[in-house]
């Protein structure tokens, strides 16, 4: 299982998708960053006027080619506020990203859990099906030979018959269950698997999980508060909104902007020994943006209440999820309890039913009900210990773990 769990999450396709989505918003991060670090640049023009002479402000006169070369730079000293808001809404987008990713790798481990609980309950069962078909054909054994003593009715024989291709259906119905939920696993794991990974491990019909129904339930449900990421991924969604709005109110305030280049022109390429150095400050005041800013501000704002809203409704969630694994971790131990007495009884009523039916102190129908309530009770103990490990691996994912 755990080799399992290890290659799930190297290779499925839904944590690779979340690594890919926590590389985007850390990029989001660095372009949320860089817009408040300034901007290099240079540039080279030059013109080729059909007439000698050019008359541009500014530039030497009487020669025709005109050539210009500048490198300079633009630094925003200040924003409003809205590029440091932008780059904290960027940086709790990333975090969120990273909780989803966390998330979703915990979603991947338990749906690999529990389809290979569910395999090892189809084997099992498989093995129960197998063993029914055994007894059904030593019973067949015995009324033939029987019959042939003149001691029982041929009808008897017929009944037995019916009882082996029953049993019979039921094994290949049980293996066609394997081969299913082999799939579901491979699934799971989210790449193929080599068969020969999992035809060795048998089934541990007499291992039961370590974790014990608790009543502190209280606990629990605390501890799932605090460790799922589904309220940390709302919380901090909730609080990118707010820089969001924070952002969007700084586009009304004034912005100020410096540059600077050092250029030079003349009628060579490249030219050099004039240069000039240009330094400019830039103020900008957006007085009115006929209520766009506030819009903006108004979804964010709203966003982020709405996410809120949704922590109160992922708890009410969490509780649910916590107290159902309690209860079916619970209710799946008493069932075991009561499957092992039900196996240790029906094993010796057949044993009881095969004597009398021998000794010729008991019926065909005696033993055909006493078979099929050990298959049963052999299937009923498997049901329930494979529903004590899925339960188990519920609790520890509505748990955070």
């Amino acid at each position: 299982l755990e080799k399992l769990i290890l290659k799930a999450c190297e290779g499925n396709p839904l944590i690779s998708a979340a690594e890919e989505r926590v590389l985007q918003a850390e990029g989001a991060l660095q372009e949320a960053g860089a817009k408040m670090g300034p901007k290099f640049g240079v540039g080279v023009a030059a013109i080729w006027p059909r007439d000698r002479f050019v008359p541009i402000e500014g530039l030497p006169l009487g020669f025709g080619n005109v050539y210009i070369a500048a490198a300079g730079f633009v630094q925003t000293i200040y924003a409003g506020g809205s590029l440091c808001s932008s780059k904290e809404a960027a940086k709790l987008a990333r975090d969120a990203a990273e909780a989803e990713k966390e998330r979703i790798t915990q979603t991947v481990t338990n749906s690999v859990r529990v389809a290979y609980y569910n395999w090892k309950r189809a084997c099992g069962k498989e093995k129960v099906s197998k063993e029914a078909l055994v007894l059904a054909n030593d019973h067949l054994a015995r009324a033939e030979k029987l019959f042939k003593s003149g001691l029982i009715a041929k009808g008897d024989v017929l009944r037995n018959k019916v009882a082996v291709a029953d049993a019979e259906l039921n094994r290949i119905r049980a293996d066609n269950a394997v081969e299913i939920s082999v799939s579901v696993l491979e699934r799971a794991v989210g790449s193929p698997l080599d068969l020969k990974e999992i035809e060795g491990v048998k089934t541990d019909l007499d291992i039961v999980p370590s974790i014990e129904p608790t009543s502190n339930m209280e606990e629990h449900i605390k501890a799932a508060y605090e460790n799922r990421m589904e309220i940390k991924m709302y919380d901090l969604m909730s609080r990118r909104a707010l820089k969001v709005a924070r952002a969007a109110e700084g586009q009304l305030l004034p912005k100020i902007i410096a540059a600077g280049a050092v250029m030079n022109s003349g009628n060579e390429f490249f030219p050099s020994g004039n240069e000039e150095v240009v330094f400019s400050m830039i103020a900008r005041w957006t007085i009115f943006d006929s209520g766009e800013t506030v819009a903006k501000t108004k979804q964010a704002k709203a966003q982020a209440r709405e996410l809120i809203h949704l922590i109160d409704d992922m708890k009410n969630t969490i509780k649910m999820e916590v107290t159902q694994a309690e209860l079916n971790l619970k209710s799946s131990h008493s069932r075991l309890e009561v499957a092992e007495r039900q196996v240790a009884e029906s094993e010796e009523d057949y044993r009881i039913a095969v004597r009398k039916y021998q000794e010729q102190v008991g019926t065909n129908l005696d033993m055909l009900d006493a078979r099929l309530a050990l298959t049963n009770s052999r299937t009923e103990k498997v049901e329930a210990l494979y529903d004590i490990y899925i339960a188990e691996a519920d609790l520890l994912y509505s748990l955070g773990k």
